[in-house]
């Protein structure tokens, strides 16, 4: 990994209505991938390249809110029955990111894109963003409140990703349970939990259908299935992070990484195989 700048600390971060349903497999905590997308969204909006945005989470608290969500009420034929809402899990966070933007030299701009954003959902409810530039080491860590960065597993085994299916490749959700709930845990064990990490695309970007009403007229929509792995979580306090060298820093952020028909929040988890889907993340 060569040498990076651009390093930007956002210290305590508070959000609330913070969606904590990953996917369909894990739930709980807020998604790295969501991360990834407002690292991403801010990225474009300060002119950098699309893509290139890489961000490390660290969670200081979580808070799941009891209940669900109030259902609206819709007129049907002169009589307001509610509208039927998917299960949700929402909640209250305080966080903290390194957030990797290369070409952007300016605290001030960034912090100004901060204001009014969202993490998976839940709008940052902070008055004024602190916003530090930082030395791409493990130094940053030492100024931060108690908490625990998300990491892709430091251990390869630990990397497995499953899809819901059955296959040579992918021996179904069992190996993932056994990875995550051993019968018995040595020591050192560590914790680690169950995270979304990325998609599966379920059609060619290069021969999908176009169709209306999306997001963005220049990126293609295709259908996607969920995938699941396996993060760790580490304490802000622990020499792991503490005293992580420039390459290994930038090891540990999340980026996008598309291989193949798989779209990943790292690139330490995907198999080894590679397909002309790399050109959608790499130039949509």
């Amino acid at each position: 990994m060569s040498e990076f700048r651009d390093l930007f600390l956002v210290k305590d971060l508070r959000a609330t209505r913070v969606n904590l349903l990953m996917n369909d497999f894990a739930a709980g905590l807020p998604s790295p991938l969501s991360f990834l997308g407002l690292a991403d969204l801010l990225a474009r909006n300060l002119g950098l390249a699309p893509w290139s945005a890489r961000v490390l989470p660290i969670l200081h608290r979580v808070d799941v809110s009891d209940g669900r969500s109030k259902p609206e009420m819709e007129n049907k034929s002169g009589i307001f029955e509610p509208i039927e809402t998917m299960e949700d899990l929402t909640g209250s966070v305080h966080v903290s990111l390194l957030l990797n933007l290369p070409g952007c030299e300016s605290e001030s701009a960034l912090r100004a894109q901060m204001q009014g954003r969202r993490i998976a959902g839940g709008l940052i409810q902070n008055d004024c963003v602190d916003v530090q530039a930082v030395t791409p080491d493990g130094s940053a860590f030492r100024t931060l409140k108690r908490g625990y960065a998300m990491l892709r597993p430091e251990q390869a085994e630990r990397r497995f990703i499953a899809m819901g299916d059955t296959t040579p490749e992918q021996p179904s959700l069992a190996h993932l349970a056994a990875l995550l709930y051993p019968a018995e845990r040595h020591e050192g064990f560590g914790w680690i939990v169950p995270a979304a990490v990325g998609y599966r695309l379920l059609e060619d970007p290069q021969t999908a259908p176009a169709r209306i009403r999306t997001r963005c007229k220049d990126i293609p929509h295709v259908f996607a299935e969920p995938v699941v792995g396996i993060a760790e979580l580490v304490s802000v306090r622990n020499k792991r992070l503490t005293g992580l060298s420039n390459a290994d820093l930038g090891a540990a952020l999340w980026a996008w990484d598309a291989r193949g028909d798989l779209i990943l929040g790292h690139p330490d988890y995907h198999p080894v195989f590679s397909d002309h889907s790399e050109e959608f993340i790499t130039h949509g």
